[in-house]
């Protein structure tokens, strides 16, 4: 994206709480979908806690602006976390050689075939 302040990290700090907020109004219509899945086994999907958390995320006891600033805050905290920083750079590194679906070895970018 071009680092923290570049336009294209501005761009999408503003695209996700534009998204963010929309998607508030259909939180129940979200939740009820979830709770459909919590019989799967799926790991993702573990009782009652699952449903409490995904509700919690959707701050609906909050304004439209306190919302969206919350949500600029759980942006930040995920650029500053050590662990979201780790990550992102296993997959900056990882990108370079992907696992092949079809194959059972391994696609690198830099591979001609």
């Amino acid at each position: 994206m071009g680092g923290r302040y570049s336009q294209g990290y501005e761009l999408f700090q503003h695209l996700t709480v534009k998204a963010f907020l929309a998607i508030r109004p259909h939180a129940d219509q979200l939740v009820s979908t979830v709770e459909l899945m919590l019989g799967t086994g799926l790991p993702s999907f573990k009782g009652e806690q699952t449903i409490k958390r995904l509700k919690d995320r959707f701050v609906l006891g909050l304004n439209e602006r306190q919302a969206a600033e919350w949500m600029m805050g759980i942006i930040r905290n995920a650029h500053e976390n050590v662990r979201s920083t780790a990550y992102d750079e296993f997959q900056r590194v990882r990108g370079a050689c992907l696992p092949s679906l079809t194959y059972t070895h391994v696609i690198c970018s830099d591979t001609k075939r």
